[in-house]
């Protein structure tokens, strides 16, 4: 397991998320792929209740209301907080813990490109197993430090990036942690190659192709592969070699509360 060799102050860390970009809307590429999964998780639907862990602006759960879900969110930044909070979504502001929410609450949780910026990842997944009702379903995404985007950008991967990131998962790695909290992995995979990731460690102009930006290499090239059949076909390809591979950028997984 690869991690930080210190744990960040609160300051720090106030300091960083009080500083993210506000984006005023989503990206159309990926609000399709939020009603694809979505669709997915809608087999899971009994108390109709979801929980988007570190939820940012609230844009999932957006989608996940106008699906007819009662959409639940947690996130550090009580400025974006509130702005969920405006739009219907029920909110925990700042760190998890376990009265936040009551136990098996919920039919989904979702947690996106969060795990590897926690001091404590494998508390925040016992919690998730305590708030997901037996059989409910977590979706889970984090960067693959297995991946050839990492390999490619060598020293200069832009997600090792202190205080942001604090840990940095594998497909093994992740497994173990999931078993450890009670979960039982149904599928995982690794997709995609960031090359904004890429760029912008080799690049003096960080700021443009910093992977929160909306506008950077990855999301020009997302708009012009869903666009265009042939590009998707061979996308659908890649991505299978990666994840047969476990070289993939993004590392998915789904995995379930046993009954």
């Amino acid at each position: 397991m690869v991690f930080a060799g210190r744990i960040p102050e609160q300051k720090e860390l106030d300091r960083l998320y009080s500083s993210y970009p506000v984006h005023e809307g989503l990206n159309p590429v990926t609000r399709k792929r939020y009603a694809e999964l979505l669709s997915e998780l809608d087999d899971f639907r009994q108390l109709n209740r979801i929980l988007d862990a570190g939820c940012g602006s609230g844009f999932f759960l957006d989608e996940a209301q106008s699906n007819g879900w009662k959409a639940f969110g947690s996130e550090y930044d009580p400025v974006t907080v509130e702005q969920c909070r405006d739009r219907g979504m029920i909110m925990c502001s700042g760190q998890l813990e376990e009265n936040s929410f009551p136990k098996n609450n919920f039919d989904v949780i979702t947690s996106f490109e969060v795990i590897e910026h926690l001091a404590d990842p494998l508390k925040e997944l016992k919690l998730f197993h305590r708030f997901l009702r037996p059989g409910g379903i977590l979706y889970l995404t984090t960067p693959n430090f297995n991946s050839i985007g990492k390999t490619l950008a060598g020293a200069h991967w832009s997600v090792v990036s202190y205080p942001e990131h604090l840990n940095y998962f594998t497909p093994a790695t992740l497994h173990k942690a999931l078993g450890k909290a009670g979960f039982k992995v149904r599928s995982s995979r690794t997709t995609g190659i960031s090359i904004s990731r890429i760029l912008h460690g080799r690049s003096k102009n960080h700021e443009n192709e910093a992977n929160v930006n909306p506008q950077n290499t990855d999301q020009r090239i997302r708009g012009s592969i869903e666009n265009n059949f042939l590009l998707r076909s061979l996308r659908s390809v890649t991505n299978a070699i990666l994840s047969a591979t476990g070289k993939g950028d993004s590392l998915k997984i789904y995995c379930t509360k046993p009954q």
